[in-house]
């Protein structure tokens, strides 16, 4: 005689786990995601103007890499 095994089932923490996936970001997400921006803007800003360069801010700036000599 054999027996099937019941399937198993998501508990109540995956529900709530998925209920929260479905909020999207928290607002101290995004403060946390904009504070690590402004810190690498402000770094890569120090590190240009300490090399004597200026930051490249736009795709028509990025993409002259290598052009200017």
């Amino acid at each position: 005689m054999t027996r099937s095994v019941p399937r198993p089932n998501a508990g109540i923490i995956d529900d709530i786990e998925d209920a929260d996936e479905k909020k999207g970001y928290e607002p101290e997400d995004l403060t946390a995601f904009h504070q690590l921006v402004r810190h690498l803007v402000f770094d890569g800003d120090r590190r240009a103007a300490d090399a004597g360069r200026k930051a490249r801010r736009t795709l028509a700036d990025m993409t002259l890499v290598g052009q200017r000599r």
